[in-house]
């Protein structure tokens, strides 16, 4: 079976190598000319996703990220109110990108190929690029993001909605941090929850993968409710441009760099303040949400955020595209035809994925998130 994907972050390579497994003939359509920018900063990684990567050889464990021990809760002085077991690990965007990318075959990946068409008849599916390129399989796979082209074409009228939150994230280099903040954030994710926001932050392996100590990163993530009309101004980047959904590194105005400060002073313990502050490029994320009623029609399926975007409080995008990508492997292996395994793959994603998009919203609803 040939089979296409649309798409080449962190979806569409767990969807290429999964099927890849399976003996299919996979070929990946990435859009970016060279390289895929940095989608994001830090990664929670479930242990079920840790595990599969671990176990097909795609990462050594003790290359894998950050392991975790415990969560904890801040209290406005930002001593510790709540601390709790956990097991799990962090790890970067750009750190797991670059193993998926590498375990995939470099003639197989192609860049430069933003989709422009996609059609498909009872025998095969087809994706025409901007750059003229047609090419036709037995099926077609968008993982292409919350943006996607591919679902555009299965569901015109299907849009991503927001959530009425964004996120602040950004990046500080561990050897910016004193050795009571290092002590404070290792070996755990650390949280301050306050009306309709919160802040956390943890560890995650350096630029270059590194995961010793002193050679790391602290990553941090700030929910906050934003009106709809507010967030319009703060996707306006320091060049002016409207961007949809996000402002990445470097780009943010001076409004939105002014705001972080303020609300940090207003808002944020001390310790929250100074993590803030030492960041140099933060970047900010407007939480989407998206629910399909289907994730294909005849030889055209989408995964991932393609299909659904579930609440960051999750912590499970990732894995959910992995498991997406391996349920679509495991059921076109097991059943004798297309039309059989789409629609068991289809009918077992949809739950739970709908399952995991409301604990999510429990999760943020608790929090204040996305409440008037």
């Amino acid at each position: 079976m040939k089979i296409m994907v649309i798409g080449g972050s962190m979806a569409g390579l767990c969807a290429g190598i999964a099927l890849r497994c399976k003996g299919y003939d996979v070929a990946i359509y990435e859009r970016s000319a060279a390289t895929i920018e940095s989608r994001g900063a830090g990664l929670v990684v479930q242990p079920d996703l840790m595990n599969y990567l671990i176990e097909h050889n795609l990462i050594a464990r003790e290359l894998f990220g950050v392991p975790a021990t415990h969560g904890q809760v801040l209290d406005h002085t930002g001593r510790v109110a709540l601390k709790y077991p956990l097991s799990g690990s962090f790890t970067s965007w750009n750190h797991l990108w670059k193993h998926l990318k590498a375990h995939f075959p470099a003639d197989h990946y192609h860049f430069s190929h933003q989709l422009a068409h996609v059609a498909q008849d009872a025998t095969q599916a087809t994706a025409t690029f901007t750059n003229g390129t047609e090419v036709s399989g037995d099926l077609l796979i968008g993982a292409d993001g919350y943006q996607s082209a591919v679902r555009h074409y299965l569901l015109p009228a299907v849009e991503p909605s927001y959530a009425g939150y964004l996120v602040y994230r950004g990046l500080v280099p561990e050897p910016e941090l004193t050795p009571a903040e290092v002590a404070l954030f290792a070996n755990g994710i650390t949280f301050f929850p306050y009306e309709h926001a919160r802040i956390l932050a943890y560890l995650v392996p350096g630029d270059s993968g590194e995961v010793t100590p002193g050679r790391r990163l602290l990553n941090w993530a700030w929910a906050a409710n934003t009106p709809a009309l507010e967030l319009a101004e703060l996707l306006r980047d320091k060049d002016g441009r409207a961007r949809p959904s996000s402002v990445p590194p470097s780009f943010l105005s001076a409004n939105s760099l002014a705001r972080i400060t303020h609300l940090a002073e207003e808002h944020l313990p001390a310790v929250f303040q100074r993590i803030v502050a030492k960041t140099e490029q933060p970047f900010l994320q407007a939480v989407m949400e998206l629910l399909v009623p289907k994730m294909y029609e005849g030889r055209v399926a989408i995964l991932g955020d393609a299909a659904f975007v579930v609440p960051p409080q999750t912590g499970s995008g990732t894995s959910k595209a992995y498991q997406d990508a391996i349920a679509l492997a495991e059921s076109l292996h097991y059943h004798s035809t297309l039309e059989a395994a789409l629609a068991h793959w289809n009918s077992d994603r949809q739950r739970q994925a709908r399952k995991l998009f409301a604990q999510g919203k429990q999760i943020a609803w608790q929090s204040g998130l996305g409440v008037e």
